[in-house]
């Protein structure tokens, strides 16, 4: 698997249905598939592996994005 990164700000560089990895400054990690996102890619939700569910994520949280 290749990792690209991307800045945490820049979430419109991943598309819909794409497997993706959150990772957060605090060590936190969040994988799944990239479901949505808004018009402006500020805000995306992901469905999460292991049947997490389902979970809202913000430019502004603090995360890294990367397949």
């Amino acid at each position: 698997m290749t990792t690209s990164s991307s800045s945490a700000t820049d979430f419109s560089a991943f598309e819909r249905g794409q497997e993706i990895t959150l990772r957060h400054y605090s060590g936190a990690e969040f994988s799944g598939v990239l479901e949505d996102r808004s018009d402006d890619a500020s805000v995306v939700w992901v469905r999460l592996n292991n049947g997490a569910g389902r979970r809202l994520f913000h430019r502004e949280d603090g995360f890294s994005i990367g397949a």
